[in-house]
């Protein structure tokens, strides 16, 4: 079956390849929601960067990396535009504990479940700065530490002659 363009699409063909001058045009007064949202995470992370990339189905879209990890995709519409990430369970779990805790829950009703996460979409219309901005630093968060113990490969136990237990090897790291 052959994949049809999204007839919002703001760039639907293949070249050439938009602009910071071109997006603004295509999105017009929705531009500035998602300037102030791209502009707090630049200043929270300066590394961020955006790669125009193009698809038969959405045209051209950007995807927002921090280094190599993927951090939101933007589909630009005419005036209007979509947002989605993609937020995985340690993510998730501090979501819920934080400040838009009720917020996510409603939004994980209708949320897309995937083997690499969970998938929030945003239109212009229920495009909130504040509240995907705290998506994205729960995104980036770092995981939390260890503690001071490691285990060791299991290539390096030893068996138990008593009992066939594989034995475990504890090191401390500092």
């Amino acid at each position: 079956m052959k994949s049809v363009m999204n007839p919002a699409a703001a760039f639907p063909a293949p070249q050439p390849q938009p602009d910071e001058a071109a997006l603004k045009k295509a999105l017009g007064r929705a531009f500035a929601l998602l300037a102030e949202m791209i502009e707090s995470l630049r200043k929270a992370h300066p590394a961020v960067t955006a790669e125009w990339k193009y698809s038969p189905q959405s045209g051209w879209h950007q995807i927002y990396f921090l280094k190599k990890r993927r951090l939101v995709y933007l589909v630009p519409g005419n005036g209007d535009f979509r947002l989605s990430l993609i937020l995985g369970g340690k993510a998730l779990a501090l979501l819920k504990r934080g400040e838009f805790a009720a917020e996510v829950e409603l939004l994980l009703k209708d949320a897309k479940r995937y083997p690499e996460g969970t998938a929030f979409r945003f239109e212009r219309s229920s495009f909130r700065p504040g509240l995907v901005l705290a998506l994205l630093e729960a995104k980036l968060s770092p995981e939390p530490k260890r503690g001071p113990f490691r285990l060791l490969s299991s290539a390096g136990s030893r068996r138990s002659t008593s009992n066939n237990d594989c034995k475990l090897w504890v090191s401390y790291t500092t």
